[in-house]
C-alpha cells in the first residue's frame, strides 16, 4: 500500500514549484551533470533536485485541457508518460453518485507515494509446524525491490456538468531520475503481451516447451531481446494465467469443446459420464478420421492404460491400430477416473457404438485384472491377448538384476517367447529347458506367466488372423513414447486435449507424407522378376520392403527338398538356407492358392519367402489377387467410408473456424516476409503496407472499444488460441484426484503416508548407492550387519 492523494479544495495550480529560467538552465548544461536531451535536471527552492522531462508541448498536458472521458485523459497521459520517460499508474477515483460518474481521477508517476512496512503475523507462517511454539520461527519474507521514492508528479481531472473532464491540476517535475530509451523496455509501459507471444506460448506448449524456453525462441525468431517487446516472467505469467483462467470451469470446458465440435462435425463421436458429485468420472471420444481409420484398420486393436493425464491421475486409454504403412494409428480416445470393472465396461461398449457395433478381430490390453473381467462382457466374437511388450518389460524387476544383468538369461527365454514359427508342445518344451537351466522352476511370478501362455505366446495364436501385426515389441514402445512427447504432469483437461489434438496432427501428417511417397515415388527393385515390379506397384513402400526381403531370400536362398503331389494338390517341401527346420508349401495350380506351415501370410498378411519361390518356381508373374490385402495397398485410405446417418467420414472435417483462420494468416505474414526477403525495396514495401494495415486496424478497434467501453482482455485472446470459451454455468465439475495403481497419490484420511514404491524403483536406488562392507559376512554389497542375507538364512534354519 501507498500513501494516497485526496482531492483538496484548490483547484488552480497552474506552475510548478520550481522555476526553470534560462541561466538556470545554461548553468545546469556548462556544469559536470549529466543532462540528456529528454530531462532538464534542477534544483526546487526547497533544495531538492528535480528532473523535468524534455518533450513536445502537443504531449504535455496543460490546466485547462478538456477530455470527454475519464479513459481519453487517462490514455493522453500515458503518452506522455512513454515520451517523457517514466511510467504512469491510475490512483485516487472520487465518484459522484448521483450522477453514478467519476468526479475527479488523480494520474500519477508509478513512484508516487511511499511502500507501507508489512505487518509480519509469525503465527500464520508456513514453517511453523504443527505443535511446535511460534517464539523461535524466523517469518520466511520474500525479497522485493522498492520502486515508490514518493514522486509528486501527477495529473488531476475534474468532471464538470457540461458532461466532460477538465485538467486541474499538472505538476510536472519529478524527484527521480527518467528512464532513458534502453531502460523503458524493462518497465511495464515498455513491456505488453501481443497475441503473437501468446500463440507462441500456447502452441509451443502442445509439444511439452515451456514459457522460458518459448522466451528464448521467441527472441531468435525476432533477433534481439530488443524486439521482443517482453520480458520472460510476462511470458511465465501468461503460462499462469492460463491454467487460472481454465481453473474451475476445466471439465465444462472440456465438455463444451467436444460439444461444438459435435456441431460443426455430424459425424463426430463423444460420450461422457460424471458421479455422484457431479464431477467427471469417463469420457471418450473419436473425431471422423479416426473412425474412419478404424473402418479401414481395425482388425487389430490395442488398448493401453499406461499413461496418465498426471493433473487429476485420471487413465488416458487410447485405442491404437496399425495403418497401411505399419504406422502407429489412433482410433479414439478415453479418459477414465478408475480402472474398475464398471469403468473399463463403459469404454468397451461406447468404443463399440462410436465404431457401428464392429468389432476387432482381437484386441490387446495388459494384464489389469478388471479388464479380463470387462472384456467378455462386452466383445462377444474378438479374441482378447495380452500385450507382450508390457510383460516383457517387467521381465528384469520381477526375476532380478543379478539374474537379468549377469547371465543369458534374458537372451535365452527372448528367444523362446518370440519365435513366430514354433508350436504350442515346442515353446512348453522351450520354457521348461530356460528355467531348469537357471533353477527358476519354483519361481512364482514366472509361474503365473506361464499358467496364462494362451494369452500373451504367439505360438498359441499362430492361426489367428494378422495376429503378428501388433505382437511387435516395438509397437507398443512407440506408442508409449508418442504420447509421452506431449504431455507433462501438470495439465488441464482443456490443455491435455490440446496436445492430443498437437499429437494427432503429427500422426497424420506422417500418413500424409507416407502416402505422398507411395504414390508419387517408386521403391527401387533388386531384381528383374515381375512380381516384385508388381509388388513395388501396389504395396506402400513400407509393406514393399518387407515383401522385397522375403522375394530376395525365398529366390536366393530357399531351394527344393522335396515335391510331390496330393488330392490335386502340389506340396513343395521348401528347405531355407542351413535352417534345419523345412516348411512345407500346399499349391492348388486351378486358382493359385498356396498355404505356407510357417503361416506367415495369416499373421502378417505378407506372402512369405516360401510361398514366393513356389510362385516363381511356376512362372507366375503377378501376386494373386486373395494376397493382397487392402489395407497393404497404397490405395487403402481411397475408399470412401460412410457412418450410420450415410454422411461420407472425411468430408465432415472441411470446416473453418477462428483459430484456423488465424493460424492462415501467421502463414500468410511468414509467407511474404519470405518472398520479399533479399529485396531491400520490396522489403521497404511490405513494411509500408503492413503499417498503414496496423494503423486502420488500431484506428477500427480504438473506435470499437470506445463505443463498446473496453478493450479485448487477456480472456478473449485466450480463448480464441485455445478455441474454447468460459462457460456461463458449470455442470460439469472438475475430476477429484484419482487413486490409482502407479499414481503414488495418497488421499488424505486413508491413513497412508507414504508412497510405495515397486521393485524397479528400488533396484534403481539401490543400484545407486555405494557398496559397503557388512560386518557379519565380511562382503562388500547393499547391506549392512543388521539386514544381512546370511543372517536372515541362519535365523530361517532356527
Amino acid at each position: 500500500m501507498a500513501s494516497e492523494f485526496h482531492h483538496s479544495s484548490s483547484s488552480s495550480l497552474t506552475e510548478s514549484n520550481s522555476v526553470v529560467d534560462n541561466e538556470q538552465y545554461a548553468s545546469c548544461s556548462n556544469s559536470n551533470v549529466a543532462v540528456t536531451p529528454e530531462v532538464i535536471p534542477i534544483l526546487s527552492p526547497g533544495g531538492t533536485r528535480e528532473w523535468i522531462p524534455c518533450c513536445s508541448d502537443e504531449l504535455k498536458p496543460v490546466v485547462g485541457m478538456k477530455f470527454m472521458s475519464v479513459e481519453e485523459g487517462i490514455s493522453f497521459y500515458k503518452a506522455y508518460s512513454k515520451a517523457a520517460g517514466f511510467v504512469m499508474r491510475k490512483s485516487t477515483a472520487t465518484k459522484r453518485k448521483a450522477l453514478d460518474v467519476i468526479a475527479f481521477q488523480y494520474c500519477l508517476c508509478n513512484k508516487a507515494g511511499f511502500k507501507e512496512k508489512a505487518i509480519v503475523k509469525v503465527g500464520g507462517m508456513p514453517n511453523v509446524k504443527k505443535g511446535e511454539g511460534n517464539e523461535d520461527k524466523v517469518p520466511i519474507l520474500r525479497r522485493r525491490l522498492v520502486t515508490r521514492v514518493g514522486c509528486k508528479a501527477r495529473m488531476v481531472m475534474k468532471y464538470k456538468n457540461e458532461g466532460f473532464y477538465v485538467v486541474t491540476e499538472f505538476r510536472e517535475p519529478h524527484v527521480h531520475p527518467l528512464y532513458t530509451p534502453g531502460c523503458l523496455k524493462f518497465q511495464k509501459a515498455g513491456r505488453k503481451m501481443n497475441i503473437l507471444h501468446k500463440k507462441m506460448i500456447i502452441d509451443n506448449s502442445k509439444v511439452n516447451i515451456g514459457p522460458v524456453k518459448t522466451f528464448r525462441l521467441m527472441k531468435e525468431l525476432v533477433g534481439s531481446y530488443d524486439n521482443v517487446g517482453a520480458s520472460k516472467q510476462d511470458f511465465k505469467k501468461f503460462h499462469r494465467d492460463l491454467k487460472a483462467y481454465i481453473e474451475g470451469s476445466d471439465a465444462q470446458m472440456f465438455v463444451n469443446n467436444f460439444q461444438n465440435k459435435k456441431l460443426l462435425w455430424s459425424a463426430f463421436f463423444f460420450d461422457y459420464e460424471v458421479d455422484e458429485d457431479e464431477q467427471l468420472c469417463k469420457a471418450f471420444w473419436a473425431d471422423p478420421i479416426c473412425r474412419k481409420n478404424y473402418a479401414l484398420f481395425g482388425d487389430m486393436v490395442s488398448f493401453d492404460t499406461t499413461f496418465q493425464t498426471k493433473r487429476y491421475n485420471m487413465i488416458f486409454g487410447p485405442f491404437t491400430g496399425v495403418d497401411h504403412h505399419k504406422k502407429c494409428v489412433t482410433f479414439g480416445a478415453a479418459l477414465i477416473a478408475h480402472e474398475d470393472i464398471v469403468s473399463f465396461e463403459w469404454v468397451f461398449r461406447t468404443f463399440l457404438k462410436a465404431m457401428g457395433g464392429n468389432e476387432p478381430a482381437c484386441l490387446i490390453t495388459d494384464e489389469d485384472p478388471a479388464m479380463k473381467i470387462a472384456i467378455p462382457k462386452v466383445f462377444q466374437t474378438a479374441e482378447h491377448r495380452f500385450c507382450m511388450w508390457h510383460i516383457m518389460k517387467k521381465m528384469p524387476e520381477k526375476v532380478g538384476r543379478q539374474i537379468t544383468q549377469d547371465t543369458l538369461f534374458l537372451n535365452k527365454i527372448c528367444k523362446c517367447v518370440w519365435s513366430e514359427e514354433i508350436e504350442p508342445t515346442e515353446f512348453e518344451e522351450k520354457w521348461g529347458k530356460v528355467l531348469a537351466e537357471f533353477k527358476l522352476q519354483d519361481h512364482e511370478w514366472l509361474k503365473q506367466l506361464y499358467e496364462k501362455r494362451q494369452m500373451w505366446i504367439p505360438a498359441y495364436f499362430r492361426d489367428s488372423f494378422l495376429c503378428g501385426i501388433m505382437r511387435t515389441t516395438s509397437r507398443s514402445e512407440s506408442e508409449n513414447n508418442f504420447y509421452t512427447k506431449f504431455t507433462n504432469p501438470h495439465l488441464t483437461l482443456v490443455e491435455f486435449y490440446m496436445r492430443f489434438e498437437s499429437a494427432l496432427d503429427a500422426q497424420r501428417h506422417t500418413q500424409g507424407q507416407f502416402d505422398n511417397d507411395s504414390k508419387h515415388k517408386h521403391p527401387e527393385c533388386k531384381t528383374s522378376f515381375a512380381l516384385e515390379k508388381h509388388a513395388s506397384k501396389i504395396y506402400t513402400v513400407s509393406v514393399f520392403y518387407d515383401f522385397q526381403e522375403e522375394l530376395e531370400i525365398g529366390c536366393f536362398h530357399c531351394g527344393l527338398e522335396e515335391y510331390k503331389k496330393e488330392n490335386g494338390f502340389e506340396i513343395f517341401t521348401i528347405r531355407e538356407g542351413c535352417r534345419i527346420r523345412k516348411f512345407d508349401v500346399s499349391f492348388n495350380p486351378a486358382n493359385l492358392d498356396s498355404k505356407c506351415m510357417c503361416k506367415m501370410f495369416e499373421r502378417l498378411g505378407i506372402p512369405c519367402r516360401h510361398m514366393v519361390w513356389v510362385w516363381k518356381a511356376k512362372m507366375i508373374e503377378y501376386i494373386p489377387d486373395v494376397y493382397v490385402l487392402n489395407r497393404w495397398t497404397s490405395l487403402a485410405t481411397k475408399t470412401p467410408i460412410f457412418d450410420l446417418e450415410g454422411n461420407i467420414l472425411e468430408a465432415c472435417v472441411n470446416f473453418v473456424d477462428c483459430k484456423r483462420m488465424l493460424n492462415e494468416l501467421w502463414s500468410e505474414i511468414h509467407t511474404c516476409v519470405s518472398l520479399a526477403q533479399g529485396n531491400e525495396e520490396d522489403l521497404t514495401d511490405l513494411v509500408k503496407n503492413l503499417k498503414g494495415l496496423r494503423l486502420n486496424l488500431e484506428a477500427k478497434k480504438s473506435s470499437n472499444n470506445h463505443e463498446n467501453n473496453g478493450s479485448p482482455s487477456k480472456a478473449t485472446d485466450i480463448e480464441l488460441l485455445i478455441g474454447a470459451t468460459l462457460p456461463t454455468e458449470i455442470v460439469v465439475k472438475p475430476p477429484k484426484i484419482s487413486k490409482n495403481k502407479g499414481t503414488g497419490v495418497h488421499v488424505p484420511g486413508t491413513g497412508s503416508d507414504k508412497r510405495l514404491k515397486g521393485d524397479k524403483e528400488k533396484a534403481i536406488e539401490q543400484s545407486q548407492k555405494k557398496k559397503r562392507l557388512c560386518r557379519g559376512c565380511g562382503e562388500l554389497g547393499y547391506h549392512d550387519i543388521r539386514n544381512c542375507p546370511h543372517k536372515v538364512k541362519e535365523n530361517c534354519k532356527l
